[in-house]
C-alpha cells in the first residue's frame, strides 16, 4: 500500500521543503557543463584507477547538460518529498512543463518549453558505462539514468513520466545516497560554478575544508579548455568558501576550499 500511496501521490504537484541530488550525480562527472551542443565524451577514471566512467553523446541531440540536469533535480527533490511523508521513495513521478519551470525559477514562455523538451532528449538520450554505482568495481554496467514519456498537445508539454534508473532508486532506498542541495544550485547560471557548487559540498561534508589537485578537479567539472584557463575561470567565481591554491608534492597545483 505504501507504494501505491507513493506513487498516487507522485502522479500530482507537490509542494518542495528543499531541494535534492543523488549523491554520485553530484561527485562524477555525468554531464557537459558548456552551453554549447558537446558530443564528444567525457572519460573519467578515479585517482586511485578504480573507479571510472563513460558520457557518450547522442550525436543529434548532444550530451546532456549540466541545466538539463535541473530537471532530474527538479524529480529526484519531488521523489524524495513523498519519501519524507509515505516512507516510500517512488521509482517514478509525474508533472507538467508549468510545474517544473516554476519549481526551477523559469518563466512560463516558449523558449523554456522548448528548452524543456530538447532536455528531456538530451538527458534520456546520454549513455554512460562504468562501475560507480556498485560496490563490486569489477562489474561494468552499461545504462541511462532515466526514461521518460510526455504528451505535448499545446506546446507546453502538460503531462511528463519520468522513470528513474534502478540505480538510482537502489542508492536512494539502501545507501542514503538522496542529499540536500542549496537552492543556489539550481539557481546558478555558469556552468563550471553550479558544478563547482554541488561537488564541494558533497566532497567536504562536514569537514572544515576539502583539497585536490587542480587537474583532477578540472576532469571533474569535465571542463574541456586548458588548465590555465580553468584556473582563470575560478578564480573569477565568488564561492561560498574560502579559495586557496598551493603547489603539490609532484609538481603540480592543489587548490584548497575552506569554510569562510
Amino acid at each position: 500500500p505504501l507504494r501505491e500511496q507513493a506513487l498516487e501521490l507522485a502522479k500530482a504537484p507537490v509542494d518542495l521543503s528543499r531541494y535534492r541530488n543523488e549523491r554520485n550525480l553530484m561527485l562524477f562527472p555525468f554531464c557537459s557543463t558548456a552551453k554549447a551542443k558537446r558530443v564528444k565524451g567525457i572519460r573519467y577514471v578515479s585517482a586511485d584507477g578504480k573507479r571510472w566512467l563513460e558520457v557518450t553523446a547522442n550525436y543529434d541531440y548532444g550530451m546532456a547538460k549540466i541545466w538539463d540536469f535541473d530537471i532530474l533535480r527538479f524529480a529526484l527533490s519531488k521523489a524524495g518529498e513523498i519519501a519524507l511523508h509515505v516512507g516510500y521513495f517512488p521509482n517514478s513521478v509525474e508533472f507538467s512543463g508549468y510545474e517544473c519551470l516554476k519549481a526551477l525559477n523559469r518563466s512560463d514562455q516558449g523558449k523554456n518549453y522548448r528548452w524543456f523538451r530538447d532536455a528531456i532528449n538530451r538527458l534520456c538520450l546520454t549513455g554512460y558505462r562504468g562501475n560507480i554505482f556498485r560496490e563490486n568495481e569489477k562489474i561494468t554496467e552499461v545504462f541511462t539514468l532515466i526514461q521518460a514519456s510526455y504528451e505535448d498537445e499545446t506546446g507546453k508539454m502538460e503531462r511528463v513520466k519520468f522513470v528513474f534508473n534502478e540505480r538510482i532508486v537502489e542508492s536512494v532506498k539502501f545507501f542514503k545516497g538522496l542529499l540536500s542541495i542549496n537552492r543556489d544550485v539550481i539557481n546558478e547560471e555558469a556552468g563550471i560554478k553550479k558544478r563547482l557548487l554541488e561537488l564541494i559540498a558533497v566532497s567536504k561534508g562536514k569537514d572544515s575544508s576539502w583539497t585536490i589537485s587542480l587537474e583532477k578537479l578540472q576532469a571533474l567539472c569535465a571542463h574541456e579548455g586548458t588548465l590555465k584557463e580553468f584556473k582563470r575561470q575560478l578564480k573569477e567565481y565568488w564561492l561560498p568558501w574560502e579559495v586557496r591554491f598551493n603547489k603539490s608534492f609532484g609538481g603540480g597545483q592543489n587548490i584548497t576550499f575552506s569554510d569562510k
